[in-house]
């Protein structure tokens, strides 16, 4: 298998990013080198932990939600559960924005319980919780729709194109796509 012509290659994933960048054989390959580390486009907490901080990542994709109860002292509900914000990265699934002492707990379906730990600030009925998810890509897959948003206000709204999944292959099929 030696001396076959490579004319590409293809590696990294958004963990590896930064090794693929540094790594000796990618500075001057002979070869056309791209990295795709594809979870930084919209970006996520797992991303923000794995980068080095000096890339300078944000998130570009949050999760509005809002604080519908408060059941005990020491945890409020929000109306942000598994089907909003997947679960596949395990509990929790996501991080406050701005409010790192809050702790996501399990989800139901519908509802994201929240610890609140003692003598920290506690969001009330009605507060708006930006939610950071864990895995942007299956909570991204969740939705229709997206509010694009500069300076606080929001400028567009745009159809999420990456997400749901292709038609059946069928025999004769001219819309399918291969």
């Amino acid at each position: 298998m030696r001396n076959i012509p490579v004319k590409e290659v293809i590696t990294a994933g958004t963990p590896t990013f930064p090794c693929t960048l540094s790594y000796p054989g990618f500075l001057n390959p002979g070869f056309v080198h791209r990295a795709s580390p594809g979870t930084v486009v919209y970006c996520d907490a797992t991303a923000m932990e794995q980068l080095p901080e000096e890339f300078g990542y944000i998130p570009a994709a949050l999760v509005l939600s809002r604080v519908v109860s408060r059941p005990t002292s020491e945890v409020i509900t929000c109306d942000a559960g598994h089907k909003t914000i997947s679960v596949d990265c395990g509990v929790p699934n996501c991080l406050a924005a701005g409010m790192i002492h809050l702790e996501p707990l399990r989800p139901s379906e519908e509802h994201l319980p929240i610890r609140v730990p003692e003598k920290m600030p506690c969001p009330e009925r009605g507060d708006a919780l930006y939610l950071i998810p864990r895995h942007i890509c299956p909570t991204v897959n969740n939705f229709d729709w997206a509010l694009i948003i500069a300076g606080g206000n929001i400028v567009a709204v745009e159809q999420v194109h990456a997400r749901g999944r292709e038609g059946p292959l069928l025999p004769g099929d001219p819309t399918a796509r291969y």
